[in-house]
This record gives structure tokens, sequence and C-alpha cells, in this order.
């Protein structure tokens, strides 16, 4: 450190510090962020918070420095700290969104931008990260037109299985991307397991996960929002950008989706893509829901009946790969823990 100044690490922060930072940040324009698990605080020579940086998982949240103390390369300590605790956890790479306007800044700290939209810039430290992931999603097998829909499966339905299977008829090849991102009530890797094992016999199928770049609006920081009413709206705008970034790569020219009458966020983001995807060259095509009895086959259902106990009436509204699974009381179990429902 700089003559006068002094560096501490809070894991996380809390007690006065915490309300300290607070305080700062909110001086600075910004809000504190959730899920915060360290924060590295450059202090003046009189105590005082000079600078201050976050990391929740592997994003870097909550960045201010004091203006009167902009230049003099206190943001870079601030995350070589936080590089740090990320490599002790076993994370090597790094996240971070932020206004556009500071992506010169962050730039020349060594992050590399993914996508921007409007409010927001996701920004990444490898310089091929993302190229990297999308690659690797590649098939060799794609030809003619080429689709793609994200599903979060959670858990998968005949009615994904439906979208799925519509959606290949009408394509040369279509991707299915299954949310990583571990926020579910069935866990990520049993989710996208499922999907491939009823999948494993279409041919024209390739079957991937979205990986740390297509997150939910629930996870989106909106810290740095000056409106956080429209932290939903920015998110779709910016989650719409990395998937036409992918798209691109994977040469993907439709994306396919399913009406939604029951969540109104889903529908306020088909209603984004329907308005945006065009414009990069892709056609949303929204599927009818299947049904059953007059009503549209949801996970909401299923895990509804899971939640009551009638765990065997889902039978006729899941793929017998997901019946097998809800069948093991283990998961369901961890099914309704994971809700916070146990």
């Amino acid at each position: 450190m700089e003559y006068g100044y002094s560096l501490e690490v809070a894991s996380p922060p809390a007690g006065w510090v915490l309300e300290e930072l607070k305080a700062f940040l909110t001086g600075a324009g910004l809000g504190f962020a959730s899920g915060i698990e360290h924060t590295a605080l450059v202090r003046d020579g009189g105590g005082r918070i000079a600078a201050a940086a976050s990391l929740a998982g592997n994003v870097v949240k909550c960045v201010a420095v004091d203006p009167a103390l902009q230049g003099e390369g206190l943001t870079a300590t601030l995350l070589t700290a936080l590089r740090q605790k990320a490599l002790a956890a076993g994370r090597r790479r790094l996240f971070l969104y932020t206004k556009p306007e500071n992506r010169p800044q962050f730039t020349a700290l060594g992050f590399h931008e993914v996508a921007r939209a409007g409010e927001a810039v996701l920004m990444e430290d490898r310089r091929d990260g993302f190229d990297r992931w999308a690659q690797s999603i590649r098939s060799p097998a794609a030809r003619g037109i080429v689709g793609a829909a994200v599903l979060n499966c959670n858990p998968m339905t005949l009615g994904h299985k439906y979208l799925i299977e519509e959606a290949a008829r009408t394509c040369g090849f279509l991707y299915v991307l299954v949310v990583s991102e571990d926020r579910s009530a069935v866990p990520a890797a049993d989710r996208r397991a499922i999907v491939e094992a009823v999948c494993r016999d279409m041919p024209s199928v390739a079957v991937a996960g979205t990986g740390e770049y297509l997150i939910s609006s629930a996870t989106f920081p909106d810290y740095f929002l000056k409106d956080r009413t429209r932290a939903g709206a920015v998110w779709a705008d910016l989650d719409i950008a990395v998937f036409c970034r992918l798209a691109r790569t994977l040469g993907v020219t439709r994306r396919f989706v399913g009406s939604e009458p029951f969540c109104p966020v889903t529908a306020a983001y088909n209603r984004a893509m329907a308005a945006a995807l065009p414009e990069q060259g892709v056609e949303l095509v929204e599927l009818d829901r299947l049904e059953r009895g007059g009503q549209a086959v949801s996970a909401t259902a299923v895990r509804g009946l899971v939640r009551a106990g009638r765990w065997r009436e889902t039978e006729p509204l899941v793929p017998a790969e997901t019946f097998a699974w809800l069948a093991r009381e283990e998961n369901r179990r961890l099914l309704l823990e994971r809700a916070g429902e146990a």
C-alpha cells in the first residue's frame, strides 16, 4: 500500500464496519448488495474508508473510490485482495456488472466486456472466457436452421419435452441450454442430467448448460442502478444481449419459448425478447403450453404436488426420467429443503 493507506478485508463485513461501508456506498450512489462474502477496504491516514470493493461468489460488487482519491490505484489494490480470496476458494475467474461509463476503468484493470445493454455492462477478467465457453457448446452436427431453447426444468415436465420436440421438428438442429445457476429446488446437475437423458434419442438436439453468463433476474445485481425498480428490465436487456452474442457464435436464428400464463417476470422477459431478438437476426417462436385436463403442464404444479405429498400424481405430467427422480424419497426431501418448504 501507498504511505498513509491501510488495507483490510472483512469476511463478511459486520457490525460497525458494515454500517460504515453502507454509508460510504450510499455517498457513492451505490447500494449494498446481498450475498457478500468478502469486502476489501482501503482506509486513509485518518481511518476513514477511502475505497471499497466486495465479492459474492465470483462476482465483484460494490466498487467505490472516494472521488478525491481516484487515479491513485486503490481499485487495483482492492481487486488484488479479492482475487486472492477467490483463488483460495478455487474460483479462477471474476465477473462484474457496472455502468457503461465505468467500462474504461475496469478495462484498464484487466476486465473484458462480455455484453452491454442500456444501463449495464457485464465484464470478466478473461479475455477469451466467453468465446471459449461458446465454442465448448458449439456442435459440429449443427446444420440448416439452428434453434435454441433456454430452459430451467425445475423439474423437467412433459411440457418441456413437448417444447423441445416441437422446436426440433421445425429446425435442422436445436440447442437446449439448461440453466446452470444452482438456485432452483432441483439441483442444477440433476436438472441437466434429466434433460440429457430425455433428449438422448433426439439426434438433432444438443444439451448444454448456460454456464456463468446467462443468469436469473433473482441474482442480477442492482446495487449500481439509479432506479432499482428497473432492475428486471435492465437484467432482461443484458441477458438478451449475452444470448445474442452466443447466437452469433452458434449460428442460432430461432429462439423457442413456451407461452407464460403463470409467471409475470417470465412473461415480461418473453415480451422483451420479442422486441429485441429480430433486430439481431433471431426469430422468437412462442409455442403454446402443453395441456392436461384443460390446464397447462407446469413445473410449478409438479412441485405443488410434491409439496402436498401427492408426488405419485406427477406421473402423467413428467417424463419417466423425472418421475424416477421424484420416486426417490431423498430427492423429494432435497427438493422441499431447497425450496424452503421442508
